[in-house]
């Protein structure tokens, strides 16, 4: 069974994502701030990374913590979906999508705007995963 870690401050959307991805198959670990994620990580082997950009205390810890994995010899080949409402809230000038990732600025395997659908994201997950 294939392991999906999931890190959002929004325990509303952990939820959906979680009963999304345990119907298709998938173990689900979650954490809802930025606090021991190496730690975390290595107890739960995660094969994939859901990860926030905002947070409560940084409106931009998810770039930061996603670089921290990626800079993390253990986690580096972890691919990371990040899903956030960056663009949706308009903190930043312009729009982030698949075209801004970036191995140092941005180091995620794909960007997907929240909302979204639950069966879209089950879609997205397993496209890392078919065999």
């Amino acid at each position: 069974m294939r392991k999906v870690y999931v890190i959002d401050d929004d325990r509303d959307i952990v939820e959906s994502i979680s009963i999304a991805l345990k119907k298709n198959n998938y173990e689900v670990g979650a954490q809802y701030d930025e606090t021991n994620i190496d730690n975390n990580l290595k107890q739960f082997k995660p094969d994939l990374i859901i990860l926030d950009v905002m947070f409560p205390e940084d409106s931009s810890a998810g770039f930061e913590i996603a670089r921290k994995i990626k800079a993390n010899k253990e986690f580096s080949m972890i691919p990371i979906i990040m899903l956030s409402a960056i663009n949706e809230r308009g903190i930043y000038m312009g729009k982030f999508s698949d075209e801004d990732l970036d191995d140092s600025w941005i180091p995620v395997s794909m960007f997907l705007e929240k909302p979204i659908n639950p069966k879209d994201l089950v879609e997205k997950v397993n496209s890392f995963f078919v065999e």
